[in-house]
């Protein structure tokens, strides 16, 4: 009898020996974190059940720790508001790939990129994978050294046979780092209640340092724009020189309008606005229209543009500009934005002759898609271009045969441009001076990206 309670009680003690020593312990990272300075995109703040994110396209994180070669990462998370993808930023193989549920607003999930292909075509796709808000849910990759494996409550969604070197990241989620891991939410209030990772063989993990104050990344959370230098004008040329814009009936996105405005008539310019029909056009609400609510008449249509009676044309965006894709196949579930035939082959007649004539076309936000989708000798004038296009979601319907809402950037990236990461010009993290010039082709990535849009518009005119 001794024997036997001496060997119970030496199992006990094996046992809890065994427990303390367990491989594999979650190693918590939420007190790790701080939003100011670990934040790349969005309003992240520290609360009482966990660390939130308020909807914003691309909101994304970077967590302080640096990945090892094999780990788990795990966090549980609830989605408050929104229709889009929650996700996770992983290393694996020295290469970044994010694993994503309910994405593509298609209910999509898996790992994107591989082999250079979304969710919406690699192999790791799993379709009918919606989140319900309000509800609490546990996310958990598994790196391996030859293998990566996503699960959803604890259940396997998608396992991936690869060292790592077929794997990327998409440009909406780009990190500052392309070492670090990260937490995703798409366009959704979010709050990530736990944040922990481990090694199979219970190694710590060691925290990244912190990023000193005097070479700390530029805060990339919405800050008010600058007060406006005075356009430049280089050698003067710029004053009276004739800009078009072109701005939707319905849902045109008035800051994309307004802010080039101010800065092409600051510097001399005349500016003329066009639209599908002449006569009132109505702005999308919340887009910086003012009290007035920022209704614009419309001087001319667009059937009576000629290219000869201005020197560069800009279309704005907002949802409205989806009526004016020439080539675009699909069906939006808002009609208005499906538009009219007519008035699309004008949009693509009035491109055709800018271009003809080595006129500047330039296009803000949704605008961009109105470049993507014309056709110039059977090709897209974006084909090839450098082209800045914005995350933020287009409008839901119907893209290659499919009900979806992709990113505005779909379009620009069916049409064979060569897109800029989010945020990647001038100022890191933030959007205000994001404009490239490619050629007469100019393109700017959003709404901050508005006032830059005009001052560069002024610049390539005075040259």
């Amino acid at each position: 009898m001794l024997r036997c309670l001496s060997f119970f009680a030496t199992c006990l003690l094996l046992g809890a020996s065994a427990i303390a020593a367990e491989p594999g312990a979650w190693q918590s990272l939420l007190k790790e974190i701080d939003p100011g300075r670990d934040a790349v995109a969005g309003t992240w703040q520290v609360t009482d059940t966990g660390l939130k994110v308020n909807a914003m396209s691309g909101g994304r994180l970077a967590l302080p720790v640096t990945a090892p070669a094999e780990y788990d990462l795990k966090v549980t998370f609830t989605r408050q508001t929104g229709v889009h993808s929650v996700g996770l930023v992983v290393v694996h193989g020295g290469q970044q790939v994010a694993f994503e549920v309910d994405a593509w607003g298609q209910h999509l999930a898996g790992f994107q990129n591989i082999g250079g292909q979304t969710i919406q075509n690699n192999a790791s796709r799993k379709t009918n994978m919606s989140l319900e808000n309000g509800r609490r849910y546990t996310l958990t990759v598994e790196v391996r050294k030859d293998q990566l494996r996503g699960l959803l409550d604890d259940r396997e969604i998608s396992l991936v046979k690869t060292t790592g070197g077929d794997l990327s990241l998409s440009n909406l989620w780009t990190m500052r780092s392309p070492q670090q891991l990260g937490l995703l939410a798409w366009e959704s209030d979010t709050t990530f209640h736990t944040i922990e990772i481990r090694t199979p063989s219970g190694a710590p993990i060691a925290l990244a340092a912190n990023t000193p104050p005097a070479t700390r990344p530029m805060p990339t959370t919405p800050r008010p724009q600058p007060t406006p230098s005075p356009a430049p004008t280089a050698n003067g040329n710029a004053r009276g020189k004739r800009v078009l814009i072109v701005i939707a009936n319905y849902h045109f996105f008035y800051r994309e309008y307004g802010e080039p405005r101010e800065e092409l008539e600051r510097a001399g310019m005349r500016v003329t606005v066009a639209a599908g029909r002449r006569g009132l056009c109505r702005p999308h609400d919340g887009s910086g229209q003012g009290p007035d609510g920022g209704n614009i008449t419309a001087e001319v249509a667009l059937a009576d543009v000629k290219a000869d009676d201005y020197d560069a044309i800009l279309f704005s965006g907002g949802w409205g500009a989806s009526a004016y894709q020439y080539a675009f196949t699909g069906r939006y579930q808002d009609q208005t934005y499906n538009g009219d035939r007519a008035v699309k082959a004008e949009v693509n007649r009035v491109i055709n002759q800018f271009l003809e004539q080595d006129k500047y076309v330039c296009a803000l936000c949704n605008g961009v898609s109105v470049l993507a989708w014309a056709r110039v000798e059977g090709k897209s004038p974006l084909d090839g271009k450098r082209v800045c296009a914005p995350v933020r979601e287009a409008p839901r319907g119907i893209y290659n045969g499919q009900p979806g809402q992709p990113s505005c950037r779909w379009h620009p990236e069916m049409n064979g441009a060569i897109l800029s990461p989010p945020g990647a010009i001038g100022r890191p993290g933030t959007e205000v001076d994001d404009v490239l010039v490619d050629g007469r082709i100019i393109t700017g990535e959003n709404d901050p990206s508005a006032r830059e849009m005009g001052r560069r518009i002024v610049q390539v005119l005075s040259n």
